[in-house]
């Protein structure tokens, strides 16, 4: 018999050793076919033996044990309360594990007695125990009169207020001390505020300019950071937090239009303070050529009738790669906040684009439509997003093995071996045509990443590609707990170019048309079905 159990809807499911899939559709083990607010393939449980583990698979609406909500995985315990999407209710019950609320008190006694009226503990017989009845003495007789009896129950009542008015006055006490001492010793809000001296709004930026701010209660102030347009391009750890900017390096605002100069404080755990507010510049320099609209003239073949050229294909600027990063972003569930306006971050993706930037992806992508989004969506319930923008980074759909590494994902079968990610290959190796085993393979892998390692988090697990989880977790563990600034957290050098790299292919993949590449479609058409 199973020890644990899942109740819901007047009905229970055991909970055996292995995985039970919960979600809207009747294909899951426990299913909520009229609850719009559960995700299709909404969490599952990992039972092996006493430990059940909730993993929630980045729900639209979440998942709360307990009313906490659940980011990537939590541990079970005895009547645990689970709400999917806030509306489906399940109970957890593991026989035998009693919670703190339901073991017995220490007030109870050893003869089983059950709570009164007056909030204590009685005998089987009702009688009130002589520990709490003053003058009570061990030789008490039972023939003792009634009045005897009587003066004993209101005496025991009399003592039961005077204990609960003590245990109430203690509480009162503890609670208003421990109060005083939160607002006494706890560190204040940051009130820091920010001000651009230098340039002023109106100004227009010709050569190198000095950017001079002023701030108040900078004691609390870890960083200041600058940006153009919601574009960072420098930051200052020190005060007086000055900084420099380059019309030059930034060809796309030469534009006679006005830009947003702004600078955000940042605490030292890297949250913002207070709200910016911004100067309005513009910026010019001669030096750099505003782009022709003129088009080339080409004879025709037969010299009879002249035909123009198709214009060259404007790169996108550093604003458009950061809006279309942005929109990469949402092509994943989870609803995790990343900064992707860091300046160099930017220019290195622009400048990768072009590796990525050759047609014929999406035809490539789509004779393998079925593969990943089974292995990916239906199988593992992983972002089938998360599989395809994978497989456009490391081989451009292009299964052809490189030295050791196979498949659409370049994976070693050594590593799929030794992790166990090709168990359900079957006869199937990484480079068979079909890419069944390649797309399980990977699919399987990064569950693993993504719900037991970084909590639900796509972006770090596409960027830890490559590492075993144990590995993986190391490199989280030397990470900050806040890892939104992508550019600044991931600094070492293989993550950097996998972080550039995924975002590049990713890019190019959604947005074809902004890299001249008219015979290809938005990647997420053959993914779009299974969010």
């Amino acid at each position: 018999m199973p020890d644990a159990r899942l109740k819901f809807n007047d009905s229970e499911h055991p909970l055996l050793d292995g995985v039970t899939t919960i979600g809207r559709v009747t294909e899951n083990d426990v299913s909520f076919p009229e609850d719009s607010n559960v995700s299709r393939y909404h969490a599952e449980i990992e039972s092996n033996g006493a430990e059940h583990r909730l993993i929630d698979l980045n729900s639209s609406n979440g998942t709360t044990v307990n009313g906490k909500p659940v980011k990537g995985s939590v541990f079970l315990s005895n009547d645990d309360v689970i709400l999917l999407g806030g509306s489906s209710r399940i109970v957890f019950e593991q026989a035998g594990r009693e919670t703190a609320a339901s073991a017995p008190s220490a007030s109870q006694g050893a003869a089983g007695g059950d709570f009164g009226s007056s909030g204590f503990a009685s005998g089987g017989s009702g009688s009130t125990p002589s520990f709490l009845t003053p003058g009570a003495t061990a030789s008490a007789s039972p023939a003792a009169p009634a009045a005897s009896a009587a003066a004993a129950d209101t005496s025991s009542g009399f003592s039961g207020l005077l204990i609960a008015g003590a245990v109430v006055g203690c509480l009162v006490v503890l609670l208003t001390v421990g109060a005083v001492a939160y607002y006494v010793t706890r560190k204040p809000a940051c009130s820091a505020k920010a001000r651009i001296v230098k340039p002023e709004s109106g100004d227009t930026l010709i050569q190198p300019t000095d950017i001079e701010i002023d701030v108040e209660n900078s004691s609390c102030v870890g960083k200041a950071v600058f940006l153009i347009d919601g574009i960072e391009f420098a930051s200052a750890d020190e005060p007086p937090y000055d900084a420099s900017i380059d019309p030059k390096e930034f060809p796309d605002f030469a534009d006679g239009g006005d830009h947003s100069l702004t600078v955000l404080l940042k605490d030292d755990k890297g949250e913002d303070i207070g709200q910016p507010a911004p100067v309005l510049i513009a910026m010019e320099t001669r030096e750099i050529a505003k782009p022709t609209q003129q088009k080339e003239v080409i004879a025709s073949a037969d010299n009879t009738q002249p035909k123009q050229a198709e214009p060259a294909v404007k790169a996108p600027t550093l604003i458009e790669m950061q809006n279309m990063s942005k929109s990469l972003l949402k092509e994943f569930s989870g609803n995790f906040a990343y900064n992707v306006s860091n300046k160099q971050f930017l220019q290195e993706v622009q400048k990768r684009t072009a590796e990525y930037a050759q047609e014929g992806y999406f035809d490539r992508a789509a004779r393998y439509r079925d593969a990943i989004n089974v292995a990916y969506a239906r199988e593992q319930n992983v972002d089938a997003s998360l599989g395809f923008i994978l497989a456009m980074s490391r081989s451009k759909f292009d299964p052809t093995k490189q030295a050791e590494n196979e498949g659409l994902w370049k994976m070693s079968t050594a590593f799929a071996t030794a992790g166990g990610y090709n168990g359900l290959c079957g006869t199937e190796t990484l480079s068979d045509p079909s890419q069944n085993c390649a797309a399980k393979a990977s699919a399987i892998y990064m569950k693993a990443l993504v719900f037991s390692v970084f909590d639900g988090d796509p972006i770090y697990s596409a960027v830890a590609f490559g590492k075993s989880p144990q590995d993986a977790g190391a490199w989280k563990a030397t990470l900050p707990a806040n890892r939104s600034d992508l550019w600044n957290v991931i600094k070492t050098p293989q993550e950097r170019e996998q972080l550039i790299r995924f975002f590049a292919a990713g890019i190019v993949a959604e947005n074809p048309g902004k890299f001249g590449l008219k015979k290809d479609r938005p990647l997420s058409e053959l993914y779009k079905l299974t969010m």
